[in-house]
């Protein structure tokens, strides 16, 4: 059976990128898609090179800047089909992205989030395959259904947000992308949904994913726990996790406590990371870590600033 797809593409000034994301939808093999590109208020002329770009399937919907998550509930609430992908506006697909995931629909129907895996690229044209070997035979296709200890384990969602589709009814369902969060807004999302279906992931690298391109969140910082784990501690509170998940989603808050503390560290926020350490949903899965983050307290923030910029 062949689905169409709805293609989301929030945009944000990206204009030296658009095209090239654009023309990666246009070149798949599977053709019956729509692209739907929201203009979050875009400055440097992004949506003009979009409108100059003749298919019948691309829709342009303009709003004042606010935000990713409210760009990609747009793009949904006007999509027409029942399956909706995410692409970003400076990534791209292989050709036969789209057909792998209609494979993924037929093999493994009734799942919440298929995913397909992918390289990063940086901007000196370093590319790293994210590798999954463990997961994956050669072209495997799997279900995961304890996304939560995956997560964990490998320290990232084994897809990115590029190599996404949800069933509409799903995405609707589960409220969408909270908005007005900066951090974790896709990986809260992701883990709402997988709180109550399985993920089909396929182990193909058919997306790009450009790591180094302006405007990303990685030198972000707030004071709170990241969305996600909000998300998460809700659900546990209110006894919504099953007990088979229970463990891995306690793990992966454990996690996100840690992704947090190595961002304050990295941006200078070194007191917050020392304090944060010892909260007890940390200590239980990273118990030594604490004096590694006092070391980091005493040292001077010259000497990590370096680092930072590497990473």
């Amino acid at each position: 059976m062949n689905h169409p797809f709805s293609v989301i593409i929030p945009l944000y000034n990206k204009k030296p990128f658009i095209r090239r994301a654009i023309n990666s939808v246009l070149n798949q093999t599977c053709t019956d898609y729509e692209i739907i590109v929201v203009n979050d208020g875009s400055t440097d002329g992004g949506q003009e090179v979009v409108s100059k770009i003749t298919d019948s399937r691309i829709r342009i919907i303009n709003q004042p800047n606010q935000g990713v998550s409210v760009a990609r509930n747009k793009g949904v609430f006007n999509s027409i089909y029942d399956y909706v992908v995410f692409l970003d506006a400076d990534d791209s697909w292989e050709p036969t992205f789209l057909t792998e995931l209609n494979h993924l629909i037929n093999h493994f129907p009734g799942c919440g989030i298929y995913g397909i895996n992918h390289r990063y690229i940086t901007e000196d044209g370093v590319v790293k395959v994210n590798n999954l070997e463990f997961l994956f035979r050669e072209n495997q296709e799997i279900i995961i259904y304890d996304y939560f200890s995956l997560f964990a384990r490998l320290g990232k969602s084994p897809f990115s947000n590029s190599g996404c589709c949800l069933p509409k009814s799903t995405f609707l369902a589960n409220g969408g992308y909270r908005e007005g969060v900066k951090l974790t807004e896709d990986s809260d999302l992701w883990c709402r949904i997988a709180l109550d279906h399985p993920i089909a992931l396929s182990g193909k690298i058919l997306v790009n994913y450009y790591f180094e391109a302006p405007g990303n969140t990685r030198t972000g910082f707030q004071t709170t726990d990241y969305e996600v784990s909000l998300s998460l501690q809700k659900a546990l509170a209110e006894k919504r996790v099953r007990p088979e998940l229970t463990n891995g989603v306690k793990r992966l808050i454990g996690f996100q406590q840690l992704s947090l503390i190595k961002r304050a560290v990295l941006t200078g926020h070194r007191t917050f990371a020392l304090r944060k350490s010892f909260d007890k949903k940390f200590l239980r899965y990273y118990p030594f870590y604490p004096f590694l983050f006092l070391l980091f307290v005493l040292i001077p923030y010259s000497f990590i600033k370096p680092a930072h910029k590497k990473i």
